[in-house]
C-alpha cells in the first residue's frame, strides 16, 4: 500500500501573536517592577517567549516565523527603554511601538500566505469556512477573494497605525512635566493604562467590527451566500451560487 502523506503540522496566527507579542509584553509591564522580576530579569524573561517559539518552529520545520521575529524586535524596544528609564519621549514611543508591530504582522502574514486577518475576522468558530471555501469554485472567485483578505489586512494594519499615534499623544499628555521613576510618573503611567483603554480600546473594537460587516458583505456580493449562511454552520443556502 502506498505510504500516506504526511500532514504538516498548521500555524495558528492568535497562538502565535499570544506567545510571541502579547504575553512578553504582559511579561514586561508587570514583572519589571523591583519587587518582582526587576527591568533585567523580566526582559530576559519576555526575550525568552519569542526566542524559545521561533526556535521551536524552525526545528519542526515550519520555517521562520514571522511573529517570533516581531516579538523580538518588540521586546527589545519595550524592554530596552523601561531599562533606561528615558524621558516621557521615549516612553511615548514605547508605548507607540506594540501597536505598530503589532499592525506589521496583518500585511507581513498574508504576504507569507498566513494571513492573521483570516483568524480575526474569519475565525471558523464563526464562519462556516467549508461553505465559504466551496463557494469560492472559480479562479476569479479565489483571486477576488484573495485581493479581500489582502484589503482587508492593509485596513487592520492602518488601524493598528492610528492606535500607536493616538498612544503616544497620550502617554506625552499625562507624563508631560513629570520626572522619570517619580510617584507622579508612575501615578500618571496607571491613568494613562485605563484611559487608553476607554479612549482608543473601544474605538478600535468598533472599527474592527465595522471592517468584519464590510468584509462579509464583499464576501456575500462575490459568492451569492447570505449572512445568515455565512455565519450559521449547517444551515441552508438561501440563494443558488452561480
Amino acid at each position: 500500500m502506498p505510504s500516506q502523506p504526511q500532514v504538516k503540522e498548521q500555524p495558528h496566527p492568535l497562538a502565535d501573536l499570544l506567545l510571541t507579542v502579547i504575553l512578553p509584553s504582559l511579561v514586561l509591564e508587570s514583572l519589571s517592577k523591583p519587587e518582582r522580576l526587576g527591568p533585567a530579569w523580566a526582559l530576559v524573561l519576555a526575550l525568552l517567549m519569542p526566542l524559545g517559539f521561533g526556535v521551536y518552529c524552525f526545528v519542526k520545520k515550519r520555517g521562520l516565523n514571522i511573529f517570533s521575529v516581531l516579538g523580538l524586535v518588540a521586546v527589545i524596544v519595550t524592554g530596552g527603554i523601561g531599562l533606561l528609564n528615558l524621558d516621557p519621549l521615549w516612553f511615548a514611543l514605547k508605548e507607540a511601538a506594540f501597536p505598530v508591530f503589532l499592525g506589521l504582522a496583518f500585511p507581513l502574514s498574508f504576504y507569507w500566505k498566513k494571513p492573521l486577518v483570516n483568524e480575526l475576522l474569519l475565525n471558523p468558530q464563526v464562519i462556516n469556512q467549508g461553505l465559504l471555501n466551496a463557494s469560492l469554485d472559480t479562479e476569479f472567485k479565489r483571486g477576488a477573494m484573495n485581493n479581500l483578505l489582502g484589503r482587508a489586512s492593509w485596513a487592520l494594519a492602518g488601524t493598528m497605525l492610528l492606535s500607536a499615534v493616538a498612544n503616544a499623544l497620550l502617554v506625552l499628555y499625562f507624563l508631560e512635566g513629570k520626572n522619570p521613576g517619580s510617584e507622579a510618573y508612575i501615578q500618571a503611567i496607571g491613568r494613562q493604562n485605563w484611559v487608553g483603554f476607554i479612549v482608543i480600546g473601544l474605538p478600535m473594537v468598533g472599527v474592527t467590527m465595522a471592517l468584519l460587516f464590510w468584509l462579509l458583505a464583499r464576501i456575500q456580493r462575490l459568492t451569492g451566500l447570505e449572512r445568515e449562511d455565512l455565519m450559521n454552520p449547517g444551515q441552508t443556502v438561501r440563494r443558488n451560487v452561480g
